[in-house]
């Protein structure tokens, strides 16, 4: 088991400051490698879709009925 593994495995009234301090030294570093990062990693592609500039194109559309 790795150094921070016991430490959250450990009861947390029983942590010191130095404990803690590891912790967060631990969650600053991952944090730091986090944002450096693939920064497209979630992004979407736009959809394509009918571009709708009346509004009766959309009821058509809410309807059912298709557009020509």
């Amino acid at each position: 088991m790795s150094d921070i593994a016991t430490l959250f495995a450990t009861d947390p009234l029983s942590l010191t400051k130095d404990n803690i301090g590891e912790i967060v030294k631990y969650y600053r570093e991952r944090r730091a490698q986090f944002n450096l990062g693939d920064k497209t990693a979630g992004a979407t592609k736009k959809m394509a879709g009918p571009k709708i500039t009346d509004v009766n194109e959309l009821l058509g559309l809410v309807k059912g009925d298709k557009l020509g």
